[in-house]
């Protein structure tokens, strides 16, 4: 039985953006499921494709998540020598049970974006509130917490969040070609540095072509000696 007609039979209406089926990159699609798994395993919940973004659009699921992470953020501050500015508290005052359209949803929102700024989670990476309680866009969402676990993970937390190899390749490549340009994005995904392959343009000193290309140089070095007489030597 499909996903609509599933929730037809339930009663509710199928909504497209609360999924990630019109999501077609499988490189995308492997991050949201590790943070799935992530997510999940700290917090005790089955998160998935299909339920992520139901579970936490009302904002509390996304506000336990930090109250989790604050606690290795204390001992990260705590046993650091220069750990540098970290939040203090995680979100307070929470409403776990609310609607995801209520001011109590938006006030959840907000209070988990003010806490991940306060993590250092890059202003870039921040999601609008809008993005999570109006879905207009779940990927903002997803790369916001992918940030948060990565921060986690900077203060000793487990997270298994490194992006593929080809993905976290590609990024170093551009950073080994262009410089600092792209160091950020290529430090994000974590792994070890690859140096891009050398191609020797030389000719190897014994082949055909070589012996060709030193002909041609006696020709240029010696104009009035004909090039048959040269290439017969």
């Amino acid at each position: 039985m499909t996903r609509e007609r599933r929730a037809r039979k339930e009663g509710g209406k199928y909504d497209r953006r609360m999924s990630f089926d019109d999501v077609k990159d499988e490189r995308m699609l492997m991050m949201v499921d590790k943070l799935c798994i992530w997510m999940g395993g700290i917090l005790g919940e089955t998160l998935n494709r299909e339920n992520l973004i139901t579970s936490i659009r009302n904002g509390g699921l996304m506000c336990r998540l930090a109250a989790d992470v604050q606690y290795c953020v204390d001992e990260f501050k705590a046993n650091d020598e220069d750990p540098g500015s970290l939040p203090k508290k995680a979100p307070q005052n929470v409403s776990l049970d609310c609607s995801a359209r209520s001011m109590e949803a938006r006030e959840n929102v907000m209070k988990f974006l003010t806490w991940a700024r306060e993590l250092r989670v890059p202003e870039s990476s921040i999601f609008s509130p809008d993005d999570l309680l109006k879905l207009k866009g779940k990927m903002n969402v997803v790369n916001t917490l992918l940030a948060v676990a990565r921060r986690a993970k900077d203060c000793g937390m487990a997270a298994d969040i490194d992006a593929p190899p080809k993905i976290a390749n590609a990024f170093k490549g551009l950073e080994e070609k262009f410089g600092k340009k792209f160091d950020h994005t290529a430090a994000a995904f974590g792994g070890e540095k690859k140096e891009i392959k050398k191609v020797d343009n030389k000719l190897a000193s014994g082949s055909a072509w070589k012996i060709v290309q030193q002909k041609f140089d006696q020709i240029l070095q010696l104009p009035g000696k004909p090039a048959y007489e040269i290439f017969r030597a």
